[in-house]
């Protein structure tokens, strides 16, 4: 079993299915390097091709400077079977729906146009098993030949419908339990009956094994204060349910009192320093094991003004991370607009640490209106993705907030709509699978 834990490290990586990197020999011909023609496919690489290219004294990283669009998040519906407190319906106005069948064929066919596609992952806001097509929608995803995946709270999971998801051909399920007892489980997620959970989920992997399809389980866990203390169950939880995967992620508070749950109110700000002193310095730790009294002592040697390093993987903490924009990622709702990552699906509320903060939605098409080949290849998307993968933003965890910080419509850098010096998910704060 792969256990995850937020770590902004993790986020430079594919996570669970990542693979070794592969080694070419190249040579220079006159001063040039060639690629090899296999490289060049898999990249998408042409004549026209922009490239990146970073290097210091041990070597060269050669990268597209727009990346290839290889996943795509689709919201089947923005409703759900529960109401739970961690929610972002609790924070926002927009209206409930359902993705249109017309809508998701023409995104299907659409999709063809693209090579580089890895992945489509089924969720949103909502809870996909409420959409009555689910089992078609992912049965088409599969026959693009793409990896298929989708996050679900698990109550809806009967046997009609496990049976006709592993006939789709899904190849990863995802499974939302947010404590490991019935009375924690019920009190987070509205009462949600964690024991039926299990059982469908039981019942899913028994079919899967009958069948003998290829479909991976998974659990996601929010961490919070309300049930941080059920984690030391949550293996057992894993075994019971045939989960090889556990992701745990932080809890991101769209109400005021949920801002109270929140456990990385120092991790947050805590960034390496760019000039290390005796004031702050740098601490380097080895692997070291996650036990109660090791991880206390860790913690008092770092203080609160300390930078901590686990690993010495190179990475800027001044710069944030955007893995939907890396991983050449787009996010479709259940209306058929076109967001470059989740965070923008939809315009809501939430809060940073105790900073309320209004998120505008960002929209750079609907799919029943323009293509997504057009969609994808507009320069207002191209340059939004160029910038992102700049980070120019204003670093505003790091400070307590100004005006500008209460949306996320400008920054003190003098970057306009849609500003990300805010985004969670670009410091490693929240992931998702």
């Amino acid at each position: 079993m792969q256990f995850l834990i937020n770590n902004p490290q993790f986020w430079r990586s594919d996570g669970i299915n990542e693979n070794p990197p592969e080694k070419f020999e190249l040579k220079l011909n006159d001063g040039k390097l060639e690629l090899p023609t296999e490289v060049r496919a898999r990249l998408g690489l042409d004549t026209e091709t922009e490239v990146r290219i970073k290097f210091n004294q041990k070597g060269i990283y050669i990268e597209r400077a727009d990346p290839r669009l290889t996943k795509v998040y689709v919201e089947p519906t923005s409703d759900c079977n529960l109401n739970c407190k961690t929610c972002v319906r609790h924070s926002w106005e927009e209206k409930m729906g359902f993705m249109e069948m017309e809508t998701y064929y023409k995104l299907i066919e659409e999709l063809k146009d693209f090579k580089g596609l890895e992945k489509i992952s089924f969720w949103g806001i909502g809870e996909p098993l409420f959409h009555p097509e689910i089992a078609e929608m992912i049965e088409l995803a599969s026959e693009l030949g793409v990896k298929t995946q989708m996050i679900t709270n698990g109550l809806l999971l009967d046997q009609n419908k496990a049976e006709a998801l592993l006939e789709a051909g899904l190849d990863s399920l995802v499974v939302s339990v947010d404590g490991t007892s019935p009375e924690t489980m019920a009190d987070i997620r509205s009462g949600a009956d964690l024991q039926t959970v299990i059982k469908n989920v039981q019942t899913f992997r028994n079919l899967r094994d009958k069948k003998q399809k290829n479909c991976e389980i998974g659990i996601e866990y929010v961490i919070m204060k309300s049930n941080v203390d059920e984690l030391k169950d949550l293996r057992k939880l894993a075994f019971r349910m045939g989960a090889s995967f556990i992701f745990l992620t932080n809890l991101l508070p769209y109400t005021e009192d949920m801002s109270d749950e929140i456990l990385y109110s120092f991790s947050i700000s805590r960034s390496q320093p760019e000039i290390r002193t005796e004031h702050r310095p740098e601490i380097y730790l080895p692997p070291t094991d996650l036990r109660e009294d090791i991880i206390r002592d860790l913690s008092a040697v770092g203080g609160k003004s300390s930078s901590i390093s686990t690993t010495q993987v190179p990475f800027n903490p001044h710069r944030g991370y955007c893995k939907f924009i890396e991983d050449g990622s787009i996010a479709v709702n259940w209306q058929g607009e076109i967001s470059p990552c989740i965070a923008l699906m939809h315009s809501y509320d939430l809060y940073i640490r105790e900073r309320e903060k209004h998120i505008n939605k960002f929209s750079l098409g609907k799919i029943t209106e323009e293509s997504l080949l057009e969609i994808w290849n507009k320069e207002k998307f191209k340059d939004f993705r160029k910038k992102v993968k700049e980070f120019p933003f204003s670093d505003c965890t790091q400070c307590s907030g100004c005006e500008m910080s209460k949306e996320n419509t400008e920054d003190c850098h003098g970057n306009e709509f849609p500003v990300c010096g805010d985004c969670l998910w670009a410091r490693g704060v929240i992931q998702c699978p």
